[in-house]
């Protein structure tokens, strides 16, 4: 009776021992699909626009267009690598601070283990801030837009405050901007807790639209002054001019359809 209890006492533990295994198996797999999802990711418009002025100034010939494509899908993959760098170190970071939190030895036995293994203290809380919104996020769709915007917004981000709804609202406001526009939206969104209640913070649509238009007025003025405008900045106003009669096209089209519902109705 004694024998039958021990065996299956060890029974239990050996099935238990094994579930636990086989979860942790699956969370790692899940977590190498997201990362491999990470090189699936593609320059940004302001990234090719920039090689693509880049190749302007060499020579059109056909077979240099195969060499430029292939330029692209190389440069595309070191970006994905580089963010790749940085989500594989953030999980490391996270990991550690755990088993720090676990042994009931946390706050300065992990900052002390931070100055011992990085070099600056804000690239590992960067790297471990970017990780944890990158897990926070509910789906692969909005873990690949943050894969998407560049390095410095994505860290900015990451360390700011906030429900993680507004943080997605404000990740599909800046894809494809470049890095200094980015942030500009970031903060009128999200700004740093210094700021807050400050005059420099927007909280609506309307308080971004009256600072877009302060820069459109600095923008006309320094166009209108004579200067001769480089491919790059040219190809940034046909952006510019593209996004805007989007949007216009959008608003009469939906202005145009509630006209005609209302019609309707009457």
């Amino acid at each position: 009776m004694f024998q039958e209890s021990v065996v299956s006492k060890l029974i239990k533990e050996a099935s238990i021992f094994f579930d636990k295994n086989r979860k942790s198996a699956k969370e790692e797999f899940r977590k190498k699909e997201v990362i491999q999802d990470v090189f699936s990711i593609s320059l940004t418009s302001s990234e090719i626009n920039q090689l693509d002025c880049l190749f302007s100034k060499q020579s059109p010939e056909n077979h240099n267009q195969d060499v430029f494509l292939h330029i692209k899908n190389l440069t595309s993959q070191i970006k994905s690598i580089q963010k790749q760098h940085v989500l594989l170190i953030g999980e490391k970071i996270y990991k550690v601070r755990e088993l720090f939190k676990a042994i009931g030895s946390f706050e300065t036995t992990f900052t002390s283990w931070i100055d011992l293994v990085f070099s600056t203290k804000s690239s590992a809380y960067n790297a471990l801030a970017y990780y944890e919104l990158f897990i926070g996020l509910p789906s692969k769709s909005e873990q690949l837009l943050l894969q998407s915007i560049p390095y410095k917004t994505a860290y900015l981000l990451a360390s700011r405050k906030g429900p993680i709804e507004k943080k997605i609202e404000v990740m599909k406001k800046i894809n494809g901007m470049p890095n200094t526009s980015a942030v500009f939206i970031l903060n009128q969104y999200l700004p740093p807790l210094r700021e807050i209640g400050s005059k420099h913070v927007y909280e609506s649509d309307q308080s971004v639209n009256k600072a877009i238009s302060e820069k459109l007025l600095d923008l006309l003025h320094l166009v209108c002054s004579g200067t001769k405008l480089s491919e790059y900045n040219i190809n940034l106003m046909k952006q510019l001019f593209d996004n805007v009669s989007s949007n216009i096209f959008s608003e009469k089209s939906r202005e145009l359809t509630l006209s005609q519902q209302s019609e309707k109705s009457i």
